[in-house]
C-alpha cells in the first residue's frame, strides 16, 4: 500500500537542470530586490534625519534673527525715502513692466520704420 501512495515524476536531466537554474535565478533576483529595498529604506531614513536636523537649524536661525531684530532699534524712515524701498520698486516695476515693454516695442517699431523710410529714399 505504501508503494501505491507514492507518486514519482520523471524529468529529463536537462529539463531538471534548467528548472533548478530558473529557481535559483528567481531566488537571486528576489534577494537582490530585497537588498535594494533595504538600502532604499536606510537612505530614506538618513534623508529624513538630515531634513529634521536642517529644520531644527532653521528654527534656531529664525529665533536668533528674531532676537537680533528685537535688540536693534527701530528706524523711522521718512516718507520721501519710503517710495524708494525695494518693495515699492518691485510693485512699481510690476505695474509699469507691461507699459515699458509696450513702449520699447513701439520704439523699436518706429526705429525700424525710420530705417525703412531712409532706405526707400
Amino acid at each position: 500500500m505504501k508503494d501505491e501512495s507514492l507518486i514519482h515524476l520523471k524529468f529529463e536531466y536537462t529539463k531538471a537542470l534548467q528548472s533548478k537554474r530558473d529557481i535559483l535565478l528567481a531566488e537571486r533576483s528576489l534577494l537582490r530586490a530585497e537588498k535594494a529595498a533595504k538600502q532604499y529604506r536606510s537612505s530614506r531614513i538618513k534623508e529624513l534625519e538630515m531634513k529634521l536636523r536642517l529644520y531644527r537649524k532653521m528654527r534656531e536661525l529664525n529665533a536668533g534673527i528674531a532676537k537680533i531684530q528685537k535688540a536693534l532699534p527701530k528706524i523711522k524712515i521718512p516718507e520721501i525715502l519710503k517710495k524708494d524701498t525695494p518693495k515699492n520698486i518691485k510693485k512699481e516695476a510690476k505695474k509699469t513692466g507691461k507699459e515699458n515693454h509696450d513702449e520699447s516695442l513701439e520704439y523699436q517699431l518706429k526705429a525700424i520704420q525710420e530705417k525703412l523710410n531712409s532706405l526707400a529714399r
